[in-house]
């Protein structure tokens, strides 16, 4: 079940993750992949530009749900993003462990907005925070997950990239272990401020961000002429006693889709066990 030896990753992308708490994964995607992801995506505009109720829009970034209120998009052209060997081999590497699950599949298209620069979105965490006795270095280190998201159209500076704190997980382990009011800090760790400066993380279409799920994120605005297409995907360690199990996939998966899955991405998304 452990991951014994580094598969994709090199020593020094993974000190550089540790001590960052975010890596700038390259060209994961072939051009097909990209094409037709992004093509999934726009298609989910719909042509008349009436939105339906349950599509949310702010200040230039569209974000797409389906009609149940759910953000997954687990569709054909989608699939190969959550269950990318690569992405699934570095986040075995950091975690420690070849029985891994994936989730999220929510997208984002950012248009451009004249608007004043800067966040869109406040800074915040994406993990689920534990229990005060569950709390360790242990977990925060391997049983938060991590994830992020690729790029689907080149990414500039000022065009919507994410915004990360560089160290930021590490300052968040740190309040988090050892402050009498760790886990709720800055309301819940959703409004984070006063922590330190973020960056925006620019990069080309086909590349991954991959951050700790401890790395205080958010959205930026687009002043750039292009839009910005996004797909998120999420990764997290399993226990052994959850790898032998195949519940499936917390959202279905759209219909004749899993089709299309290889195994490596039917255990992914719990459709087949990892351990026999």
């Amino acid at each position: 079940m452990t991951a014994t030896t580094n598969r994709y990753l090199t020593d020094d992308q993974l000190a550089t993750f540790w001590q960052q708490g975010y890596l700038l994964l390259k060209g994961l995607l072939t051009p097909q992949e990209i094409a037709s992801a992004r093509g999934a995506i726009l298609n989910m505009i719909p042509r008349d530009m009436v939105f339906p109720e349950y599509f949310h829009s702010s200040q230039g970034r569209l974000k797409p749900y389906n009609p149940d209120g759910s953000q997954s998009f687990y569709t054909a052209e989608l699939l190969p993003l959550l269950c990318n060997e690569q992405l699934y081999y570095a986040a075995a590497d950091i975690l420690q462990s070849d029985c891994l699950h994936t989730s999220d599949g929510s997208v984002g298209i950012s248009l451009k907005d004249s608007g004043s620069e800067g966040l869109i979105q406040r800074l915040h965490l994406d993990m689920e925070r534990p229990e005060p006795e569950e709390l360790s270095t242990e977990h925060v280190r391997y049983e938060v997950g991590i994830g992020g998201c690729y790029y689907l159209t080149d990414v500039e500076h000022n065009g919507a990239g994410i915004h990360v704190i560089p160290e930021g997980p590490r300052m968040v382990e740190e309040i988090m272990l050892n402050e009498h009011d760790g886990l709720t800090r800055f309301e819940n760790w959703r409004n984070i401020n006063e922590l330190a400066p973020s960056i925006e993380v620019t990069g080309e279409a086909g590349d991954f961000v991959l951050m700790h799920h401890m790395m205080p994120h958010g959205a930026s605005r687009n002043k750039n002429s292009s839009p910005r297409i996004a797909q998120f995907t999420r990764l997290y360690r399993l226990s052994e006693a959850e790898a032998r199990e195949a519940p499936g996939p917390h959202h279905p998966l759209a219909p004749g889709a899993e089709v299309a899955l290889t195994e490596l991405g039917r255990k992914l998304f719990r459709l087949a066990p990892w351990i026999d």
